[in-house]
């Protein structure tokens, strides 16, 4: 016999031939705009289609068949459903993996990718795995790579290659997400005729209403009807417009219901929006989705070509697709009949009509990269591109089971349906999923429910709305053919595993749900659950209901991080000097919530001109905290691990916080201005922490010390003037004196700058240089910041950014909190060995520190030179004792300018901390570089620099 070919394109085609392969002329109910024609890629070939295209409907108009390879075998797979749920059309857009393909539209310049496939999707070398299939079975994961667990690094990798998902670059802009709260008297989820008819008689009601369908309209099963059913769509949709109270959400869906009706709503397609989470408080909800096509086991059931009758109606009726070329259809209802009048008026030649109704059957489909001959139940083999099954529906009750229901299966609907006796008040069920009739039956169900839910919902008064109940109609159970192929297209789950499952004592469906992962793939089972239910009722010998379902949690539908972390609400701070680094070039770093010059094009530039000449940074975003009153020395002392009962005014004194458990916290240097009068600074990123943790101390502790603290980092734009001719260009703008006989270093002064009033220097230096930090109302920040620039010219004057004080800092071996030091770090690990005063009566940390003293088995902050003077550990690298254990980490890594070598400071075990100790550093890609044991300080150890 010869068999039937799946239709490939011709090789010479143009792209806009392959666009109008299989499109059919227009339909009356077609989502399509033919007017325009928009382009993109797949697998990196140029495509085109129309707006209101999907991805794959517009590749399955250019004749594409195959549009992913399976999770475990790399099986090709193609259309199934055409919708949301489809498990074979996940795709990979630019830098979004994941993406449902049957359901995100197509948009102009789209680059559209096969996921995990390699080295093409034709040609997937992982197919091999089919072969090794035996060795693949149920629960291979729980039986193998347990021993020797030395291998259990290299199981790992064995394992990473099954992960069947796509790709996020790490350069890959960040998405736009966004949060809403909203307070509708009724949420309706699902917009099919019964879920417009329900909104639009809450409304009517006086209710307000939420209506939410998944689908880009509304409209459901009548979407891809004939005329009667696009007239009722058409009416539906009129009613629902003509109603100011209901609030039209497409392409979104309920994601959960907790209690007391909170129910988030995942909303996409908003411009400029990747998705919004609508957290909604609802007097009632009202669950109308329908019912979900159910496939068919048999084997060969995952091939190309193998679909849904909706599928098939969806492509025809919406997109004006030809699906194949001759088809074969198995049905046993009126869906699967009108599947087969849909497919005969876009000239589909029906080779074979299955009538389930009437005993008839498929035993198997057969083809490599696609059908190529269908097995019928009678022993005949016809030749098709096209499958078509419509043998039953599954009733989505996720959302009601979460509300506490728990569905009931009814042999006669072959289905399971929701217990109206187990919702709560606050929860109702519309349309099809509570039972079945025609559109009328349906609307005047939905009616009913929806003046209820508005009654519940306290928006009408009077008697209880008597909901008519639906009738069930009879439908043959068919679930399966009893000869293999697959219950989960998601997770590679046969028939047979869930049998294997049952034999090796896995007989609840909670437990083979876990065992083989049915049903937890992307389509969350709301494909899988009804058939993994009924094979293990048959391997088990029970029935289904004695079976029972597995339970249905948050979330209906797979929901994204970002739509769950919403848009960020917090505040963006710019320095006053912001537009100045913007104008010039500064590449921007986010530090906490500020904005911040990273570099502005040469950071190592920009160190030699701060080493040999003078450079200007923007530090406004350091703390600083005002503290006045006759006890800030008392306070003082109690926070910093140092003394400052003798700090003279006009001094300025480094020092260091530590929490109760001796923990390194925060630091910074305060300033002593007048008699009760300091300026306290802090790191950037601990101003708030610090401020509170101050607060707090004067509160809960010492109420009684005259003390009052005003945060004032917002108030003070901070610039700091750094190099040997710092001196030289400050001088020349302000009226203090700076002479270092009378300004010297650690000292603090308040004077007039460039013309400003009431400006606060001080002699610091965390670039190991000659400098001064000046705090200028923030109102003159800019004007300061340009007067340095312009009146510096002539002495080579240089912006600086943060990367650039990173590297000063770290030749001069000052430390960072939270970089060189963790959420372990006490005192003595970060090296402040003469800075903390053990001698003191009392200060926070203080009983941890002395015991760590007392132990001196801590590890310890040193510096760190790698042999090669061209390698740069990256921060983080492990650093490996003599036995191959980790010893340490580096903390800080750069290549210095001044030195030209590379430098670094690291945490190390005591024992290996002594200057000179040899010690193997391990990098990221697993390559060992010897360094040597520093003293922490690189450049200028005498500080004879800074005290110049």
């Amino acid at each position: 016999m010869s068999l039937l070919p799946t239709p490939r394109r011709p090789r010479a085609a143009r792209p806009t031939d392959r666009a109008d392969a299989e499109r059919l002329p227009p339909r009356a109910g077609e989502v399509i705009d033919r007017r325009r024609t928009v382009g993109f890629r797949w697998n990196g070939t140029p495509y085109t289609g129309h707006p209101g295209d999907t991805i794959v409907s517009a590749l399955a108009a250019a004749g594409e068949r195959v549009f992913s390879r399976s999770y475990k075998y790399h099986r090709p797979r193609g259309l199934l459903t055409a919708n949301y749920l489809d498990p074979g059309c996940m795709v990979q857009v630019g830098d979004e993996p994941n993406v449902r393909g049957a359901h995100r539209l197509l948009t102009d310049g789209m680059d559209v990718r096969s996921q995990n496939t390699w080295p093409s999707l034709r040609f997937d070398v992982r197919a091999v795995n089919g072969l090794a299939s035996r060795f693949l079975a149920t629960g291979f994961y729980y039986k193998t790579f347990i021993k020797p667990e030395v291998l259990w690094p290299a199981y790992e990798k064995v394992l990473r290659t099954f992960v069947h998902a796509g790709e996020v670059p790490p350069d890959s802009a960040p998405g736009h997400y966004d949060k809403r709260y909203a307070h509708p008297d009724v949420v309706v989820a699902g917009g099919g005729p019964a879920g417009m008819a329900a909104a639009v008689a809450a409304a009517r009601a006086g209710a307000t209403v939420m209506l939410v369908e998944e689908e880009h309209q509304l409209g459901g099963h009548l979407r891809w009807g004939g005329p009667a059913e696009l007239a009722r769509l058409a009416e539906l949709r009129a009613l629902v417009a003509a109603e100011p109270a209901i609030e039209v959400l497409t392409d979104a869906v309920v994601g959960a219901r907790f209690d007391d009706n909170w129910i988030p709503v995942v909303a996409r397609g908003i411009p400029g929006i990747d998705e919004r989470l609508i957290k909604a408080r609802a007097g009632a909800l009202v669950v109308a989705p329908g019912l979900v096509e159910r496939p068919y086991v048999f084997a060969g059931n995952d091939l190309p070509g193998v679909v849904l009758s909706t599928a098939v109606r969806r492509l025809v009726n919406l997109h004006a697709v030809r699906p194949g070329r001759r088809a074969v259809v198995l049905t046993a209802n009126p869906e699967g009949d009108a599947a087969v009048a849909d497919l005969e008026s876009a000239g589909v030649e029906v080779a074979e009509v299955v009538d389930a109704r009437r005993g008839e059957g498929v035993r198997a489909a057969h083809g490599r990269s696609g059908l190529r001959v269908v097995e019928l139940g009678d022993g005949r083999r016809v030749e098709a591109d096209l499958l078509v099954t419509a043998v039953g529906w599954t009733a989505p009750t996720s959302l009601l089971n979460q509300s506490g229901d728990r569905p009931v299966y009814e042999p006669r609907a072959a289905r399971f349906l929701p217990d109206p006796t187990r919702m709560p008040e606050n929860v109702l069920a519309a349309g099809g999923i509570a039972g079945d009739g025609d559109v009328d039956a349906l609307v005047e169900h939905a009616d009913a429910v929806g003046r209820e839910a508005a009654r519940r919902a306290g928006r009408s008064a009077g008697a209880a709305v008597t909901v008519p109940a639906l009738p069930v109609a009879d439908h043959p159970e068919l679930f399966s053919a009893g000869t293999g192929g697959f219950v989960d297209f998601s997770e590679d789950v046969s028939a047979k595993d869930i049998t294997t499952a049952a034999a090796e004592g896995y007989d609840s469906v909670e437990l083979v749900k876990r065992y083989t992962t049915a049903t937890m793939g992307p389509a969350q089972g709301k494909l899988e659950t009804v058939n993994t239910v009924a094979v293990l009722a048959a391997a088990t010998g029970r029935t289904i209901a004695e079976t029972g379902t597995t339970t249905w949690r948050p979330m209906w539908a797979p929901v994204t991080l970002g739509a769950l972390a919403g848009r960020s609400h917090e505040p963006v701070r710019y320095s006053p000097m912001q537009p100045w680094h913007e104008r010039h070039g500064a590449v921007p770093l986010i530090a906490g919530q500020w904005i911040r010059p990273e570099h502005y094009g040469d950071p190592a530039g920009e160190v030699t001109a701060v080493r040999t000449g003078v450079g200007i940074i923007d530090v406004t975003p350091i703390g600083k905290l005002d503290l006045r009153g006759p006890d800030v020395a008392k306070l003082l002392n109690l926070l910093y691990v140092n003394k400052w009962s003798k700090l003279g005014v006009g001094r300025v004194r480094y020092g260091v916080m530590c929490a109760e458990d001796g923990v390194v916290m925060d630091d910074g240097v305060t300033g002593r201005l007048g008699e009760d009068h300091y300026l306290m600074s802090t790191t950037s990123s601990g101003a708030a922490t610090v401020w509170e943790w101050v607060e707090n101390w004067l509160q809960t502790a010492h109420p009684e010390w005259r003390v009052h603290v005003t945060p004032v980092t917002t108030a003070y734009a901070s610039i700091n003037i750094a190099g040997p001719r710092s001196r030289e260009l400050l001088g020349r703008l302000t009226d203090v004196d700076l002479d270092p006989e009378r300004f010297g270093y650690m000292q603090v002064r308040t004077g007039r700058v460039a013309g400003v009033d009431d400006c606060v220097l001080w002699r610091i230096g965390f670039t190991g240089e000659l400098s001064y930090e000046v705090h200028v109302p923030a109102g003159y920040g800019l004007h300061v910041w340009e007067r340095l620039m312009a009146t510096g010219a002539d002495l080579g004057v240089r912006p600086f950014g943060v990367e650039a004080q990173r590297i000063l800092r770290l030749e001069k071996g000052h430390a960072i909190v939270g970089q060189d030091t963790d959420g372990l770090t006490q005192g003595f690990s970060a090296g402040l060995d003469g800075l903390i005063k053990l001698d003191k009566d009392d200060f926070v940390g203080l009983p941890e520190l002395r015991w760590q003293r007392e132990r001196d088995t801590a590890p310890r902050l040193v510096g760190l030179r790698p042999l090669d003077a061209t390698v740069v550990p990256p921060e983080a690298s492990q650093i490996l004792d003599r036995a191959g254990g980790i010893a340490g980490r580096v903390t800080s890594s750069r290549m210095s300018p001044t030195l030209g070598r590379s430098i670094g400071l690291a945490q190390l075990d005591r024992e290996l901390a002594e200057v000179g100790t040899r010690v193997t550093v391990r990098l990221p890609d697993g390559r060992d570089v010897a360094a040597e044991v520093t003293d922490p300080v690189h450049v200028d150890p005498e500080g004879a620099k800074l005290r110049g």
